[in-house]
């Protein structure tokens, strides 16, 4: 039978909605010349046996008694979701970000392959780009490059591919469908609990794993019943989106030279363009609690990429404290905090008992829980290492890579941090309607970074200024 959908990612095809597009994406700029649409296309055909949800299409169960299924589009054709579009001159940064929210905003058809790529052409300095976007419910930003993974090689050359020789399965019938679903729903429960049984055998483990649990369920049950915010509300159909091109170094030098993570300064960094945004809106940060989610992997390292394995940490981010390097400090000593308080595994945590839930039931509470205006954070925060090495694609090298998320329901405004060959490039996604002044929050980024260096340099000349005996 074929593969089906997690409760986590049956959740994010629920939130689906005009208002409400559930695709993750990026911006891949690389240099000239732009490959032709049919060298493109058969480029990418040779590649896609690899990755073959990208040829499946989702189908639902019968009366709902069971997760929907992926699979095979009988009628797929890589014409329809690969497309050709250009930016006027002079092609700048300007240029390429409208065309790029325009893209962005529009939904994948949900009854085909989720997931649409389209070629850009008219790039100043005659580079092209690729923006590319999947649907949330087959692939999580935390694991899931693979379609870059596959159509991007380590050297210029690249390594060949025969066409592809792939034919679709024969769709499941009903009969099996429903069958199948019966099984499943008897199976799975005793799946979960075979984890937590397994863990009788070492008493302590399971001690401490119920605590973490009971720990993250309650900071996230308290953050629910809170509706304040200076962000959130609902969103129209319509995205701003820009990015912060900063140097990875320039991260790796604040922390080594004040304590912390990566993450951490990432985190300073946003919580700088929220400060920044909020001034430029009158309102006084010193007071203002700015929630963000923080998506973390719970899936193994080498298990095979796909679908959502995602937990979360929950961190209140420090926009009430003007110097660079005190927000960082505040940050870190809350990150180390919040990282022994078991939040991490509260989505984990609440997702996982939909297992024990009638998935018709499960279905139901989806579409009611993406209608309600309650949120349990104002942001999202989430970090992607991408390899430091470079890229290409028909033989021209990958330069800029830009990731994009989506809205949560109540949320206006999230933030994709991407890595890539001693670069680190902040994707900012908000809504178009109200967040107009999306260049505030990125000017904030970028002060934040520039702060911070400073504060290194500062720190490298009095260390020299006064060295120690």
């Amino acid at each position: 039978m074929p593969d089906r959908l997690s409760p986590l990612d049956t959740t994010f095809l629920l939130l689906e909605r005009d208002g409400q597009p559930m695709h993750i994406g990026g911006l891949m700029v690389f240099e000239g010349p732009a490959p032709s649409y049919e060298q493109l296309c058969q480029y990418l055909d040779s590649r896609l046996d690899q990755v073959p949800r990208y040829r499946q299409k989702v189908r639902s169960v019968p009366l709902h008694i069971g997760q929907p299924v992926w699979v095979d589009d009988d009628a797929f054709e890589l014409e329809f979701h690969v497309r050709h579009t250009a930016v006027p001159k002079p092609g700048g940064t300007e240029q390429l970000e409208r065309l790029a929210s325009r893209l962005l905003s529009q939904r994948v058809d949900l009854d085909r392959p989720l997931w649409e790529m389209w070629l850009v052409e008219g790039l100043a300095k005659g580079r092209w780009a690729l923006i590319n976007k999947a649907h949330h419910a087959m692939i999580d930003g935390l694991s899931g490059h693979d379609i870059m993974e596959v159509i991007l090689d380590l050297a210029p050359e690249g390594s060949g591919n025969p066409p592809s020789t792939w034919t679709p399965q024969p769709e499941p019938g009903t009969v099996d469908l429903v069958t199948d679903a019966v099984i499943d729903s008897v199976k799975r429960p005793g799946q979960h609990l075979s984890r937590i049984v397994g863990r009788v055998s070492n008493p302590r483990e399971l001690v401490e794993h119920l605590a973490v649990r009971a720990a993250g369920s309650t900071s996230v049950g308290s953050r629910l019943i809170s509706t304040e915010s200076a962000l959130g509300g609902a969103s129209g159909p319509h995205r701003r989106w820009g990015w912060v091109e900063a140097d990875l170094e320039t991260l790796k030098a604040a922390k080594n030279a004040f304590g912390g993570t990566v993450n951490d300064v990432i985190l300073t960094a946003v919580s700088g363009g929220f400060r920044a945004l909020m001034a430029s809106r009158g309102i006084d940060t010193r007071p203002l609690q700015i929630q963000s989610m923080i998506p973390v992997s719970m899936r193994a390292p080498g298990a095979a990429s796909g679908g959502n394995e995602v937990s979360a940490m929950f961190a209140q981010l420090p926009v009430g404290i003007d110097d660079p390097v005190e927000r960082l400090h505040a940050m870190t000593r809350q990150m180390d905090r919040l990282k022994k308080s078991g939040t991490p595994l509260t989505v984990d945590s609440i997702i996982g008992l939909a297992d024990f839930v009638p998935p018709a039931l499960f279905a139901a509470a989806g579409r009611v829980a993406g209608q309600i205006n309650q949120r349990a954070f104002d942001t999202v925060t989430t970090n992607v290492p991408g390899p430091q090495a470079p890229l290409y694609l028909l033989g021209r090298q990958l330069q800029l890579l830009i990731p994009f998320v989506p809205l949560a329901p109540g949320v206006r405004l999230s933030t994709a941090i991407a890595s890539y060959n001693g670069r680190i490039n902040f994707g900012v996604s908000a809504d178009y309607d109200t967040v107009r002044d999306l260049p505030e929050f990125l000017a904030g980024i970028e002060q934040t970074l520039d702060g911070l260096t400073k504060a290194v340099l500062a720190s490298v000349k009095r260390g020299a200024d006064d060295p120690a005996d």
